[in-house]
């Protein structure tokens, strides 16, 4: 897993295991177009209709702009709102807070059962 927080060197954050502080500046958010603060690279991974299992990645993202309101990624957002970067001496507050948004971001799962539905909907030309 790799977190990214915007405008940092590479830092070692011994509290998180496994989780690497990169720069990042140029990215943009996908649902808005802000600047991404952080972006995390996930295990992902499904059983396909014949059986098989697919692995892979997907990526998750903290936005300024989307995410101030969610209550993992609102602390992140607040961290760069009043620190700029992050340096040698904020970075144990920040892995705490990347910890938590890693941990909350983790549990979230697909809910199929509404991804069938709305696919069933869809084809009955319901949506």
């Amino acid at each position: 897993m790799t977190a990214v927080p915007r405008r940092s060197a590479p830092v070692s954050m011994p509290a998180m295991a496994g989780l690497a502080v990169e720069s990042s500046p140029e990215r943009c958010c996908p649902r808005c177009d802000a600047e991404v603060l952080a972006s995390l690279r996930v295990p992902h991974g499904w059983t396909n209709t014949h059986g098989v299992q697919v692995r892979g990645f997907r990526e998750l993202i903290v936005c300024a702009r989307c995410d101030a309101d969610d209550p993992a990624a609102g602390p992140i957002v607040t961290f760069f709102t009043v620190h700029a970067e992050a340096s040698d001496a904020n970075i144990g507050q920040l892995a705490v807070l990347l910890g938590r948004w890693v941990a909350a971001a983790q549990a979230r799962r697909v809910d199929e059962a509404a991804v069938d539905a709305e696919a069933e909907a869809y084809f009955r030309g319901e949506l």
